[in-house]
This record gives structure tokens, sequence and C-alpha cells, in this order.
């Protein structure tokens, strides 16, 4: 694994407070429809670049690159950046912010409806600040989709970053919480304050690293059809795991229930009862029997 490489003195920083720069010259006004909140502390760059441990060969994929503060200093770390951004009026200053001979590749599009697997060359690490209206969805798509990646690094909502790690029985256990568990190690997560960013959020946000798991320890079935079930299990929380699946998935409730005992899971318990590794068991039983169908799991999100 590559480690970052010590930053050359003088010239490897932006200037402080450069969004607050960008946001007066360019007369740009933060989405509050977008949740746009810009990162306005370089201070917070340096932690992120320590924390995602960027090498020279990386590839980062970068959500909501915003003014470009993140993704200038990506960029000076890094082979390559992807940089998604959904809003076209901000592109004048990020481009500015980037300057000439950047390497980086600008995306103006939504992030959730892009050819992620066409990517090239294809990401190795995520770091972002993610928006709050689509860091769960991302963070499913990506572990599904982008295999390649290996470590993320990502500034998000406090409550999405405690559904990542939270245990089977709590009240925010859920489709995230499964995914991120079964296909990554949460690492570090650390809290961030309401004034590194502008506007100030309404609410506290969190920086959480992710290692993706070796392909060996991840669950042996296709990300879609354990997709399938997770959407169909806490697709109505309040039901029953048996009648839930029996709904979410169009099949009977004595087969459903017949394939639960034989993963040693009881008709009775909810979806936020089973832990992941239980949940994974029940999708691969379920797909060995020829019950799931990728048509089942058309949605998105977590």
């Amino acid at each position: 694994m590559n480690e970052r490489p010590q930053r050359r003195a003088g010239g490897s920083r932006l200037p402080r407070q450069v969004s607050l720069a960008r946001l007066a010259e360019f007369g740009v006004r933060p989405k509050r429809e977008l949740g746009q909140h810009f990162l306005v502390d370089d201070n917070i760059i340096a932690v992120i670049l320590d924390m995602a441990r960027c090498g020279r060969e990386d590839v980062v994929l970068e959500v909501g690159a915003g003014l470009g503060v993140l993704t200038a200093a990506l960029a000076r770390e890094v082979a390559h950046v992807h940089a998604f951004e959904v809003d076209r009026a901000l592109e004048p200053a990020l481009r500015a912010t980037l300057g000439e001979g950047a390497r980086v590749s600008l995306h103006f599009e939504d992030v959730l409806q892009a050819s992620l697997e066409r990517l090239h060359p294809a990401p190795s690490l995520c770091v972002s600040n993610l928006p709050y209206q689509v860091a769960g969805a991302f963070v499913v798509e990506a572990l599904e989709r982008l295999p390649s990646i290996r470590r993320y690094c990502l500034m998000v909502q406090r409550e999405v970053a405690e559904r990542m790690a939270a245990m089977a029985g709590s009240k925010v256990y859920g489709q995230l919480s499964v995914w991120v568990q079964l296909y990554t190690r949460v690492i570090d997560t650390r809290p961030l304050s309401r004034a590194i960013f502008y506007p100030r959020p309404h609410v506290d946000s969190s920086l959480v690293m992710l290692e993706r798991k070796p392909q060996q320890d991840t669950p042996s079935i296709p990300p879609r059809f354990l997709r399938a079930v997770l959407q169909a299990a806490f697709g109505q929380r309040r039901k029953i795991v048996a009648n839930a699946l029996a709904s979410g998935l169009g099949l009977p409730r004595a087969v459903v229930e017949e394939v639960l005992e034989s993963v040693g899971l009881g008709p009775g318990l909810r979806a936020e009862q089973v832990d992941p590794l239980g949940l994974a068991a029940l999708a691969i039983a379920l797909a060995k029997r020829g019950l799931l169908t990728p048509a089942q799991s058309q949605g998105k999100g977590a």
C-alpha cells in the first residue's frame, strides 16, 4: 500500500480561506436545495490528506467538488482526480481554484446517475465532502459498483456516520449499516466543527474512514441480489422479516419461513434484529434456491 509522501514546504497548500475568496470573487451563493456547505478552513484539508493516506499512484474519486479546495489539494498528491459536481454554475470558480495543468477530470453530473464503472483511470480512493442528500445512497452505489476503491475518507452528516457503524438492534441500524459492515471496516470517525463550513449547517458532521475488506471476506453473492433482500427486509420496518420479504420479493410466506429456518433465523424477527452476516446468509440461501432476480432490486438508496 502506497503511503502519502511528505508535502514539500511552500506551494503544497492553498491560501487560507480560499473558499471565501472564491465565493466573493465569483458571486457564488450557496444553494440550499443542493445542500451546499463549502469548506472554509484549510486546516481540515491537511487532516483529510493525513487520514486518506494518498499515494502518488492513486486515483481519487471526489463527490461534491464545490469550489475545488479539496480537489486542488488532492491533485497535488495523487496521479489523477475524478471530481463530480452537480452544480454547473460553480465551474468558473472551480476551474480558477484548480488552475492550469491540474490532473483532474471534472464531471458535471449527478454521481448517482453516472457510469461509474467506466471511469478511467479507475479510482482507488474516495475522498469527499459528501452532500447530505446523497451520502448514504452514494456509499451503497460505490461499494456495489466500484470494487477498485480500497479506502474511503468521507465528510458526512453525523447521523449518516452513526448509521454506518450501528449494530443490529439499534434504532438507526438499517441498509446502510449492513452494506458498510459487510464490505468495509470502519477504521476511524472524528467529529467536525460546524465552523469549518459556510454556511454553517444546522446538523453536526463527522469525518469517516472506511477500508474495503478483501474479496474473500465479503458475501459470495452478486451485490444486486443482496440489495434486493435488504430493500425488501428494511422496506417495511414494522413488519417481521418473513412478512417483509414475502411482500417485498413477491414470494409465498411459507417459502420464506423455510429459508429463514435453514439459516437459523426465526420468522418472528424484524430486519433490524438480524446482524449483517445473518442477512447475507439469508440472501445467499434465497439466491441458491433461484428466488431472487435482478428486477427485484431496481431502486437506489439506503
